[in-house]
This record gives structure tokens, sequence and C-alpha cells, in this order.
């Protein structure tokens, strides 16, 4: 079985990082895989640590226009005529176009596509009526020249299905290799954030995050919040790991709001997850999600969660509600932040409990099943 993985950057972040642990995972078993992306270093140098051939299209663009479109839609032809791929595997919504490319060959590769949340078609994603209008018609006249589309989290899968714009769907659990997560020990990541932040870490309440800085993530809740959370817990500190376009506009509003000493940008860090165990609490504000690497990786940090009530987070924490907030409501977050570090412990066993219907065992063997099952239909 040849698979090719399409995505659409190569740069840190949660969908790289699932394409790499799939096709990694994949190769393991037999498979023959192999992975095309556009601009960034991370995931094309850690696909050449295990030996997985990858292809750099320049077509491949996070801001969308036409032009760029018709020409992905060329190199993706060239490509799979070139390789003779069974499965096609697209990975962002700017790569569904893709669909189109194979519609050309004689031989036609079977094509599926997973949804990392729903971005434009999301009812919390913010744009005008006949934007949204619009997306869904791209999405919908896309899927439906599928032979798949697999959603990461229930609630996705609820809202496109009702919508109709999907028929072929499955929800499939990302998951992450347990023998990959190495931890720092609280005490040597708190070290590290000290020694990044420029200031000593070791008595404070340290509330982490990881994410890109862009609007999905919306970490102008944490900012405009912090001096609120400061009342309830004076030596709390925030760090943020990531980065983004956002980054300036975040930096602006930080020195607005007179936190600078308390509120720290880190920027990205390769292999982010070994510093988890020095955050007391892990949280995500997002205004929507499929199901957040790095929420799973705060499972298996075995640490508290508190996420905004969004896309897969309740499925992530089993929908346990002491670590779900409603979105951009800052009374239900601070009443949860003050009960999880009263009950810290109980949660870090429950953490703990369910962190393994999260497993990338689990997630290659329903990938794969469903890619023998595509290749054995007509």
């Amino acid at each position: 079985m040849k698979i090719l993985f399409v995505i659409t950057k190569s740069e840190i972040g949660g969908a790289q990082v699932f394409v790499l642990n799939l096709a990694r995972a994949l190769k393991k078993n037999g498979c023959d895989v192999e992975v095309a992306a556009g601009d960034g270093d991370y995931l094309f140098s850690e696909l050449q640590k295990e030996n997985i051939p990858f292809h750099y299209l320049n077509s491949l663009k996070r801001n969308f226009s036409v032009l760029n479109s018709v020409y992905f839609i060329y190199d993706l032809y060239q490509l799979l005529k070139a390789y003779n791929y069974d499965i096609i595997h697209l990975n962002s919504s700017n790569t569904l176009i893709g669909a189109i490319s194979s519609l050309f060959l004689k031989k036609r590769p079977k094509a599926i596509f997973t949804f990392h949340g729903l971005s434009f078609i999301d009812t919390n994603y913010q744009a005008n009526f006949f934007f949204k209008i619009l997306a869904k018609f791209y999405y919908k006249l896309l899927l439906n020249t599928l032979d798949r589309v697999v959603f990461e989290c229930n609630l996705n899968y609820k809202e496109v299905k009702e919508a109709g714009m999907v028929k072929n769907a499955v929800v499939i659990y990302n998951g992450l290799d347990e023998m990959d997560m190495r931890f720092q020990s609280g005490d040597d990541a708190r070290a590290f954030f000290s020694a990044k932040c420029g200031q000593d870490l070791t008595d404070n309440f340290l509330i982490g995050s990881t994410g890109r800085l862009i609007y999905q993530k919306n970490y102008e809740f944490l900012i405009s919040n912090y001096l609120n959370i400061k009342e309830k817990i004076p030596n709390a500190k925030v760090v943020i790991i990531g980065d983004g376009p956002d980054r300036e506009n975040y930096e602006g509003l930080i020195k607005k709001y007179g936190i600078h000493n308390d509120f720290f940008l880190v920027g990205e860090l390769k292999n982010s997850h070994q510093y988890m165990k020095g955050f007391d609490l892990f949280t995500l504000s997002s205004r929507y999600e499929g199901v957040s690497i790095s929420l799973i990786e705060a499972l298996y940090a075995e640490i508290p969660i508190l996420a905004s009530n969004v896309g897969g987070n309740p499925d992530v924490v089993c929908n346990s509600r002491n670590q779900l907030f409603a979105l951009d409501d800052f009374d239900d977050y601070i009443n949860k932040l003050v009960e999880l570090k009263r009950n810290r412990e109980e949660i870090i066993k429950f953490n703990a409990s369910i962190k393994h219907r999260f497993s990338l065992i689990n997630m290659m063997n329903h990938y794969k099943h469903l890619f023998e099952e595509m290749l054995e239909s007509h």
C-alpha cells in the first residue's frame, strides 16, 4: 500500500505532528509512505530521520489565492502521475482542493481528507455571512469528490454531518506513542522556564499552553484576563509556547496591561511536550479545535487541564466538567481554575486513567483498516 500524505506547511504544529506520527507508524507496519508539504523545516527534517521520502511543493501556501490553487492542482497531479500512489491523504483546508488533481488520472488513487478542526466553517469562527456561505460551498463541493472523510472528534463530525456537507465520514481520535513521551522532571522543566523567562519561577503557580499564536487559539482571552487571575492566585504566571502571525498583537496587549513580568511568550520549542511537567496547569482557550495534540500531550504529562468547551476538547478530557469552561466566559474559567488548584491530585489521577484512549497504535490501526477498506471498495 503506497500512501501520500499532503499538508500545507512543514512548520511545527499539531497537524504536522499527526502526519509525522501516522506516517512513521504505518511505515513500521509495512506501508510505503511519502509526504508532500509547503514551506517550513520541522516536518521535512523529522521525516529525513525516519528515511521517509518527502516532496516540497512551492505551490502550497497558507494564504488562499486562485493562482496558487491552480498551481497546486497541477503540481499535485504531476506528483500523483509520477509515483502511482494507492492512497492520497489530504490534511489541511488548502490541500482539500488537491482532490481535483486525482480526477484527471486514468488510475485514480483513493482520496481521504482529515479535518484537524473545522476552521472557516466552525460555528465559533467569526466571518461575514457571505464568506461562510462560500466556505461551506467549497467544502461540500470537494468533500463529495473524496472516498472518505475523517473527523478527530464527535462534535465536529455532528456539526458537518447535520449541515449535509459529508456522507462517507468516520471519527478517529488522534494518538501519541507513550514511548516517545519523554518528559523532563517538574523541577528541571521549571528551571528551564526560569532561564527562558529571565526570572526564578520556582515558587509560582505556572499556567502553561502550547499553540500557534493565531486567531484560533484565542490567547487574547488569557492576556486580557490575567490581572483578574492574579487577584485570585497572586503567584500565578503564564507561559505560552509557540509562535505565529499574531505575536506582535499579543506583545502589544501584554505591554498595554503591564504584565510583561508575568506573562511570557517563549516562542517555538522543538519537542515542547518535554517541558510540560513544569506547568501546574495546562490551558487551552481556543475558539475551535479538532483534537489538539498539545492537549493529549498534557494528558500524558499527567497535569490538570482547563480547556474551552469546543471541538474535541471534551473528548480528550472525557467530558470532565471541572476541566472544561464555556468559551470566553471568565467567571467560569476562574472558578474552574481555583477548583483545579484545590483538587490537583485527584485530577492528575483521573487524567492518568484516560490517556490510553489516545494512543498511536489505536490511531494507526483505525487508519490502516480504513485505507484497506477503501482499496477493497470499487
